[in-house]
This record gives C-alpha cells, sequence and structure tokens, in this order.
C-alpha cells in the first residue's frame, strides 16, 4: 500500500478549466444518426416543435460527446498510448487502467441552440489492495449546465490504475 503520492494528491485537488460548446442541430442529427436513432424529434425542427420542444431535442446520452470532445482536445503528443490525455493520468507509479464504475444522472433536456457547460473535478482518490497489487481508484464527476445554469447530466466516473 502507498502508491497515492502526495504530486498524486496534489494533482487530484487542482482545478479543472469549464468547456463550453453551444449544441447545434448538425451536431444532433449526427450523433443521432450514430446511435440508430429514427425519431424525428432529433432529426426534424417541426417534429421536435410539435412534441413541445423548442428546437431538436438532443438523445439522453449525447453530453458524453462533449466530453471526449473536451478531454481529447490537445495535440497527439499529449494522449497516452490508450489515447487518454496525459493531463488526466495521476502522477502514479502504475503502468495499466481501466474503467469502473460509471453513475450518471439525466437532468433538463437538451435542445439545438443550447450552450452546454461542461465542469470537472476529482471527488475521489484512494487504493485498495487487489490480486495483482495495489490498484488506485480515480472517481472523476463531470457536470453540464445549461445557458440557465440548470444541471442536464452529472456523471461520476471511476478509473483503476494498477
Amino acid at each position: 500500500m502507498g502508491v497515492i503520492t502526495d504530486e498524486a494528491r496534489a494533482w487530484a485537488q487542482r482545478p479543472f478549466p469549464s468547456y463550453a460548446v453551444t449544441v447545434s442541430r448538425t451536431d444532433i442529427r449526427r450523433y443521432s444518426r450514430a446511435i440508430g436513432e429514427t425519431d424525428p424529434v432529433y432529426f426534424e425542427v417541426e417534429s421536435a416543435r410539435s412534441s413541445g420542444h423548442p428546437d431538436l431535442l438532443a438523445p439522453p446520452y449525447f453530453p458524453y460527446t462533449v466530453r471526449v470532445q473536451a478531454a481529447h482536445l490537445v495535440a497527439a503528443d499529449q494522449l497516452e498510448p490508450d489515447g487518454s490525455a496525459t493531463a488526466d493520468v495521476p502522477p502514479l507509479p502504475t503502468t495499466k487502467a481501466m474503467a469502473g464504475e460509471t453513475v450518471i444522472e439525466f437532468g433538463d433536456p437538451i435542445h439545438a441552440g443550447d450552450t452546454l457547460t461542461l465542469d470537472k473535478r476529482i471527488i475521489d482518490l484512494f487504493e485498495k489492495e487487489g490480486r495483482t497489487g495495489t490498484l488506485v481508484f480515480v472517481k472523476t464527476e463531470f457536470v453540464f449546465t445549461n445557458d440557465t445554469g440548470n444541471q442536464v447530466f452529472r456523471e461520476e466516473f471511476t478509473r483503476i490504475y494498477r
């Protein structure tokens, strides 16, 4: 035990910049097509409006694309071999990473024209002894709000390092 260093604890406490993006109709249509959606509220403005939406509706997991975009808008030399942004990898004496638990909460619906702001923070950093040695768990929270400040999506993602 004792893999988490003071440097890693300081890394986990640092602030992350907010990331904002305005959702376009094209973004919603591309994502909807990519996941195989066929509901016209994701493609046709009139269908969305007749269903009570101000513009095209984004499918429930649409914010994930914003998270991936925000995390990977870095030069190739700032990426790890697995594609993770180097700045998102804690300074630990580990060589492997794997996905752990993901918890998602949905909030207000997202529509074309909304500006989403993503705020990210590390909410937990701890270690456990596993069969193959010490495992380090990094739990990150991603909160998405719209232009009125209402939460539209919240994700807690745990990455496990060994």
